[in-house]
This record gives C-alpha cells, structure tokens and sequence, in this order.
C-alpha cells in the first residue's frame, strides 16, 4: 500500500502533451483494447509467461494479437521468444506519446551541439568525488576474440565506447552462453585466465574493466557475481572434488557444487552477488522467491539490479518494478540495495549506446589499480554509498539530518531536515522523498515543474519520519529521466 504526502493526479498535468487514450469505452472496445495491449507485467511480480495472453475462452499469442497494424512503439513482436513486450500500454492507461523540438536561429550544426547539450553529448559528465560504474555487459570478447585465435587490438571498440561514454568503471558477464562455467577444468581455467589477463591489459588509472560472471547456478533464476580480484572458480563439484586445492599454474581454485558452498566462497573472498533484472525475464518471481534463504539474508548478497523494463508510457517515471522492489526490501527490513544495470551483448561505435545506460555513481576519489584489487568499489556498495541515474539528472548530495545514503539516523521528535542538491538538464518534473514504515510506503511529492533547462539547486524539506523506518529520494525531468538515491535508515 502506498500513502501519498500529497493529493496526485495519475496524468502528469504538463501543457501541450500528445496521449494515446486506450481507456476502452464498450464491451466491443475491451476486447479491441486487449487485441492491442498485453495484460500489464510492470508489476511486483509479473506473469512467468509475459509473452502469452489469456483472453475469455481462449489463449493467444502475441504475433496473434495485430492481424494488420499497430499504433505505438515498434518493437521485434517475437522479442527473445520469452519475454514481451519490453513497451507495454496496458488497458484503461493515457500514453504519453511525447518527443521534443528545439527552435533555433543558428544552422542545424550548431542546434545539433546544442540538442547533444541535454544528453552532455551521450555521455556521463564527470562529477568531483564520484567514479561511474555500470555492470552486466555480455560481450563475449573473451570467447569470441581472444581464444577464437583472432588479431586482438590493442585498443579494442568496446573498450573506446565505454570511455568516449564517460564509464570509469565496468564489470563485464562474461561466459553467458559461450565459456564453460562448470567445467572441466582444462577448458574452465584458461578461459577465466585469459578474462583476468585481458581485465589487467586494458585497465589503467582512467579506466577500470572489472572480471565477471552472471552465474545462473545454485540460487535460483539469474543473478551476477563480483569478487575484488580475480578468483578462479568452477561451478559444479564433481564427485570427490573438494571445495579448495591448489593449481600448479593457476593457483587456488575452487569447486562449487551448492548454495551453501556459493555462499561460503563469496564470504572468504569477500565478494558480492545481486539479482540480475529483478522480477522478470529468467528472473521472474525473484529474490522474493528466496528472500528468506541464509544466502540473501547474508551481507554478501547485495539485494538487485534495475534496467527500465518494461516500460509503461502512462507513468510520468521510467519504469517502477525495481524501484517497487527496493521499497519492498527495505520494508522487510533487510539493509540491501539496487544498482543500475545494462545487460547489453554487443557493444560497438555503431550501436545506440547511451539510451540503454543508466549508471551508478560511486563515491570514490580515484579509480584502483587492478593490480591492487578494487575492495573500494564493492566497499561503496556495500554501504550503499551512491547514487543511479539515467544521466540527466544528477544528486550530488542527499542527506537526513546530516546524514547521506547507507547511513542510519534517528529522527527528531521536532521533524527531520531533508536536504539535497540536483542538476538537471531538461527540466524537471518532480522529486519524491520515498519512506516507509515496515509495512506501507510514504511519497512525499515536490512539485518542480516550475523550473527550466540546465539549472543546479539545493533543495530542503522539513518533515516528519517519526514511525519511519527507511528514507530515499528519487528525482524524475519531464522526459521521464532521472536518478534514485541508496537508502538512509532509521532505528
């Protein structure tokens, strides 16, 4: 349940907005209504089987649904044959079907650098104290480049895309259908060296690339893994294997065959593990699934990962599914946090890049040296310690009676100060201070449509969390960009 600190309309109230109205008005006009939306799956949880749709009396599939034509978002009606639609426009829902024009007096060059102003040129613009990181790149080079025999540059394109796109620091998913996670170890162990090696050649003191996996075993539907240096481990324990032994050329290796012996490995090394696109795709129905097993209850479990999807143009946001979930987590009473993610397989100067980030700001003054081992990346996660962001929109600070994001307060009986500062691009639409209790979710809503293009401002609030038990922010522009702090606590 979710109370509101003030009255709201479910239609942003913004001038001059194009809207597809889908609210069916008849009997004929709901059936017509489902033959063009799916059923809504931007839920907590959504169906295990998005991609059918049950209408009275019979079961239809998606490529079934639009004999002929369809208004909206163009997308692949087959998806990955699991998973569809990534844009949905559920019945009784106002589209916004909005885009932007710039008018100017100057030659369409100089517009462009203009227009490119709004995105800080597809690219995310270098805050002091703060390091980007985004995680989930399914890439393959590994696989496909380095152990296929092929000329391996010195600079490969993915790694230019990621600097020339302000990334500082990436954790790859390497191994996600090619590579051999469960072995045998003749072929498992290379291929791990060659993805360390590889890590170290291309890190350096402005670019950090960052060894990793999406493993899939053990916990249940997907989930990645992170570990502060590299650690070679296989994913099964055949027969008398032990968890640990020693490797003539590789060193210590380990041999996991359960969730207990996953859990015990992340302890002794010091790693982390999330869920990968949280409540839906293979990860439907997850953590909630698991939310009471030693292994997501233990610190070494992080909590999970957000992309926007699938995306509901009636919300003024975009999307809600993780942003829900962590509003859950924390009303469970768990310490646990989101992180931004991509889950991109390909990444090249020639793909659209940007629109598919949203990345994390991590409070760190200086990229580590691989070499050393990066224990300060998973340190700020650990403590909550940043902030995610499409890239518009910015909080360089958020605090709660002085207190920032992954730290505990105790609220004041005379109210709490609120206090935080965001730079924006477009203007802004609203922020929320998003709170709860333990049970029921409180949004304290801020009206900011009355700001204009790229402006920075401090902004405080004097309320009352008394009864509270957890307290963040989320800050939306008026083309649905926008960032999401970690979580303060409250005893």
């Amino acid at each position: 349940m979710e109370r509101s600190g003030e009255k709201q309309s479910t239609t942003p109230k913004r001038a001059k907005t194009s809207q597809l109205n889908t609210a069916p008005s008849s009997a004929k006009a709901k059936k017509a209504a489902w033959r063009y939306s799916l059923r809504r799956i931007n839920s907590s949880i959504p169906s295990t089987k998005p991609s059918i749709l049950n209408l009275p009396g019979t079961e239809r599939t998606i490529t079934e649904l639009i004999p002929e034509f369809g208004l909206g978002i163009r997308q692949e009606p087959l998806g990955d044959k699991r998973y569809v639609p990534w844009f949905n426009a559920p019945p009784n829902t106002r589209q916004r079907l909005n885009f932007f024009c710039l008018v100017s007096s100057d030659d369409a060059e100089k517009t462009m650098e203009k227009v490119k102003k709004f995105t800080h040129g597809d690219s995310y613009r270098p805050l002091p104290g703060y390091k980007t990181m985004e995680s989930h790149f399914h890439n393959e080079f590994i696989s496909k480049v380095v152990l296929a025999g092929k000329p391996v540059p010195d600079d490969p394109s993915f790694v230019k895309v990621f600097r020339a796109t302000g990334v500082d620091i990436v954790h790859l998913a390497e191994f996600h259908g090619p590579g051999h996670p469960k072995g045998p170890d003749s072929l498992r162990l290379p291929e791990l060296d060659a993805l360390f090696k590889e890590c170290r050649r291309l890190s350096n003191s402005q670019f950090l690339l960052i060894p990793g996996e999406e493993a899939n075993n053990f916990y249940g539907g997907h989930w990645l893994a992170l570990f502060p240096k590299p650690v070679y481990w296989v994913m099964s324990r055949p027969g008398t294997t032990p968890v640990e032994e020693q490797n003539k050329t590789y060193g210590n290796v380990y041999h996991i065959g359960s969730s207990e012996e996953m859990l015990d490995l992340l302890k002794k090394e010091h790693g982390l593990a999330w869920t990968a696109h949280a409540r839906t795709k293979a990860s439907t129905g997850y953590p909630d699934i698991y939310k009471n097993e030693p292994f997501f209850l233990s610190e070494t479990f992080l909590g999970a990962a957000r992309k926007a999807l699938p995306a509901d143009l009636s919300i003024p946001t975009l999307g809600q599914r993780v942003l829900r979930l962590m509003d859950d987590m924390n009303n469970w009473g768990l310490h646990k946090h989101i992180i931004s993610e991509c889950d991109i397989f390909s990444i090249e100067p020639e793909n659209e890049m940007y629109a598919h980030l949203n990345v994390n700001y991590l409070r760190l003054d200086k990229i580590p040296d691989f070499d050393a081992g990066w224990p300060q990346v998973l340190d700020v996660m650990r403590r909550g310690d940043f902030f995610s962001t499409t890239g518009e929109v910015l909080i360089p600070s958020f605090t709660v009676n002085g207190k920032r994001s992954g730290e505990t307060i105790t609220p004041n009986n005379a109210g709490d100060n609120v206090t935080f500062q965001l730079d924006w691009t477009f203007p802004m639409n609203f922020a929320e201070i998003v709170s709860g209790d333990g049970h029921q979710v409180y949004r304290e809503h801020i009206k900011l449509d009355t700001t204009t293009a790229f402006g920075s401002q401090t902004f405080t609030r004097h309320i009352s969390l008394k009864g509270r038990k957890w307290v963040r922010l989320e800050a939306w522009d008026i083309a649905a960009n926008g960032a999401f702090t970690q979580t303060i606590w409250i005893e």
